[in-house]
């Protein structure tokens, strides 16, 4: 097993949902991701770190996109 380190960068992303696991934001280009925690509403947008491995990973596992 290897380590990768995040590569992470901050975007411009709209808060979908705050629950208790944290902020659910959603990218520009429709990724939704799990943030941490917030004290943000629904609909609001904030600059957040976004790790981009998660957003290769999401787009590997639908080739759609």
């Amino acid at each position: 097993m290897f380590y990768t380190a995040p590569e992470q960068i901050e975007e411009r992303v709209k808060v979908i949902a705050n629950t208790d696991e944290g902020c659910i934001v959603e990218t520009l280009d429709g990724y939704a991701i799990n943030v941490g925690p917030c004290d943000f509403e629904p609909d609001e947008y904030i600059i957040a770190p976004i790790d981009q491995k998660l957003k290769e990973r999401a787009a590997a596992m639908n080739p759609t996109n």
